[in-house]
């Protein structure tokens, strides 16, 4: 693709003096009034989990679900936000991803690099497809020689505690999604920030970058709880996350505020309205297991009318269940406008995400060129500020 984009160039610098030079034309043209938060979207829960073979008759009724690989999440089922549990093997000095060490260890992609670069490759492939959110929650350590280790603790070393492994974490992500002489595919809480002394600040007073300056790139989240661990070790001595490569789900009155969960729609949804009115962006539950086998549809329901930007589901799609349930987008394409951020603006789902616009892989058409140079362009005019 980065070669597509400079025999462009060169083609456009080789166009004789007296001659006027081809304009790209904008397959998005409402991507500088369209900001990151303007979106409506659904993503998936423990998005890599596959059903444990552990157990001859089927796996307890918690862990008896699957997902498709994510590149077939983001090609079939529209899928635009992931979730991804990761676990520090230090005997191997990488991340591992799966639900509960031993119980629940089946994964589609087994380390996040794998994860990473699954979604890179298509994103690659489909350039000019909208902000992808991925959420990565710190579930502990792994050993292999040991893997029953208890679940749910900081990613740091035991017994103590006090050796953690975040800068690791960082370096993996950069390493797949903004490596040194790559394509910087990372939204970063830095480039949101901009010139503001907070995050929040940013997010408050000028809001989230523009379609634009985000599309066809990726914003990591640690997920972690209120009081977390791992989001207090995380931002320690990072104010408003500076040098870091995730946001964090945050709250209010926080100064890294700029993502941040209500996982109940129902009891939460003025809250959530009164938060993605504010300017946040914000991810909610859909359903749990006993909501989509009775087809119980009050979560989901109150998911999409909340204006929540990112709807976590296990069920993206209907072949999934036998009873009809599932959560998307209504008229998404697959996503479409937050019903409350572009409330009285002119916005349709084409112009969060048009399928028409969004390739094959090896299917670079014009409008797929067009996105990445006038990208190029528009990062260039902010670097010179």
């Amino acid at each position: 693709m980065i070669l597509r984009i400079a025999s462009l160039l060169a083609l456009l610098l080789a166009t004789p003096a007296h001659a006027t030079p081809p304009q790209p034309v904008d397959p998005y043209p409402r991507d500088d009034l369209l900001h990151a938060n303007d979106i409506w979207s659904i993503g998936t829960h423990n998005s890599y989990h596959l059903r444990s073979l552990l157990y001859p008759k089927g796996p307890p009724a918690p862990y008896d679900y699957e997902h498709a690989p994510l590149d077939v999440q983001l090609s079939d089922q529209g899928v635009r936000k992931f979730e991804l549990d990761v676990y520090w093997d230090e005997e191997e000095g990488v991340f591992r991803v799966h639900h509960l060490n031993y119980f629940d260890q089946a994964s589609n992609c087994a380390t996040l690099v794998l994860c990473l670069e699954t979604v890179r490759d298509w994103s690659l492939g489909h350039r000019g497809h909208q902000p992808i959110f991925l959420f990565i929650e710190p579930k502990g350590l792994y050993f292999a020689s040991n893997p029953m280790v208890i679940s749910d603790e900081p990613i740091c070393d035991r017994p103590d505690h006090v050796i953690c492994h975040y800068d690791e974490l960082d370096a993996e992500i950069r390493s797949v999604l903004a490596p040194q002489g790559g394509p910087d595919l990372l939204v970063t809480p830095d480039e949101v920030r901009g010139a503001h002394p907070t995050l929040r600040e940013a997010v408050l007073q000028d809001g989230w970058p523009t379609l634009r300056q985000t599309r066809s790139r990726f914003v990591a989240v640690m997920l972690d709880e209120d009081g977390g661990a791992d989001r207090d070790n995380y931002t320690q001595d990072h104010a408003s996350l500076e040098g870091r490569a995730m946001f964090v789900t945050s709250s209010e009155g926080r100064d890294d505020a700029a993502v941040m969960k209500v996982d109940g729609p129902v009891s939460g949804f003025d809250r959530i309205q009164d938060l993605v009115a504010l300017g946040y962006v914000i991810r909610t539950r859909a359903d749990d297991l006993s909501d989509a086998q009775a087809n119980d549809t009050t979560t989901r329901d109150a998911a999409l009318a909340s204006g929540a930007q990112i709807i976590s589901t296990d069920y993206p799609v209907p072949e999934i269940l036998n009873n009809g349930y599932f959560a998307a987008i209504p008229g998404g394409t697959p996503s479409g406008c937050n019903p409350i951020t572009t409330m009285g603006i002119e916005c349709a789902p084409e112009d969060i995400e048009n399928p028409a616009v969004v390739p094959e892989p090896g299917s670079f058409t014009l409008a797929s060129i067009a996105i990445a140079v006038l990208a190029l362009l528009d990062r260039s005019k902010h670097a010179a500020y």
